[in-house]
């Protein structure tokens, strides 16, 4: 059976995230996996303000109580495989240790849901969970509206990984029932055969024309959207709900995947951002 695995830090935005996962999860018909590490910290949580049980208490396991209920009413899967699990750690070594162990076929986590409250997703954190974590991100902003007539942004450059993703993104769109918009994004580069671009574009429309239940559309683009700011600006033009980012295997910390400023896109996002890992999908 199908997983998907949130982490939490009790966060107001790892709570949207157990809330966009519930839905998620209803629609795969996946099992429900609520994580949390302890890091020592202490925790005072939005939800808890209203709710002076849980502030006297002040204990991780009766906020995780408190969340698997609140996730479990609208959690509608048959058997109910809806849990949570403690452990202690690294946070991101355990994100991805509980994924592996687990066969999670997605981790869904608040954008500033790693590393606490005072700590923004960024930097070493950010880049260890998707660049390691055995399967695709979903990352999600507490600001984030998911919308009744979903849309994927896709975009492909002339790097072969942008290619890559494209059947776990067409699994992901029939899945939630999005539209996908896909673009081709041109590059100011002298050494990049003219027409290329729109050959791998057509790759892509072949493989999403052999499934009719996707829906996509097409563009091509000739201005460079390759900052996060512009792919951002792009994305809200476009009314897109998520946006896709590859993620290349490596040994090499300071590589880096998609574009040298993929991390800051995850930092200033208020749209769910969908990291994918640069597998074997085909």
């Amino acid at each position: 059976m199908k997983r998907i695995l949130v982490p939490v830090d009790f966060s107001e935005d790892s709570v949207t995230a157990i809330d966009l996962a519930v839905e998620i999860a209803n629609l795969m018909q996946a099992s429900l996996r609520i994580m949390h590490v302890r890091t020592g910290k202490r925790y005072f949580p939005e939800f808890a303000k209203n709710n002076p049980d849980l502030l006297l208490a002040d204990l991780d396991i009766t906020y995780m109580n408190f969340l698997l209920k609140r996730a479990s009413e609208n959690y509608n899967v048959p058997n109910k495989e809806i849990d949570y699990k403690i452990r202690e750690g690294n946070v991101v070594r355990e994100i991805r240790n509980q994924a592996f162990y687990d066969d999670t076929s997605m981790i869904i986590v608040g954008t500033h849901g790693v590393s606490g409250f005072e700590d923004r997703w960024v930097g070493s954190n950010s880049y260890r969970l998707v660049a390691h974590a055995p399967c695709p991100v979903l990352t999600i902003h507490k600001k984030s509206i998911i919308q009744e007539e979903p849309k994927i942004l896709l975009l492909i450059d002339h790097s072969r990984i942008t290619r890559r993703i494209v059947p776990m993104v067409a699994g992901f769109a029939k899945i939630i029932g999005a539209k996908i918009l896909l673009v081709g994004v041109n590059e100011n580069n002298r050494w990049f055969i003219p027409g290329r671009l729109n050959m791998f574009v057509s790759q892509v429309e072949r493989y999403l024309r052999k499934d009719q239940k996707i829906v996509y559309e097409s563009v091509m683009l000739d201005k460079i959207i390759s900052t996060p700011e512009k792919i951002l600006e792009y994305a809200k033009e476009n009314n897109v709900t998520f946006i896709t980012l590859p993620v290349k295997k490596s040994i090499n910390p300071f590589e880096s995947f998609f574009n040298p400023h993929a991390n800051e896109l995850l930092n200033i996002s208020d749209l769910p951002v969908l990291v994918v890992p640069d597998k074997n999908y085909f």
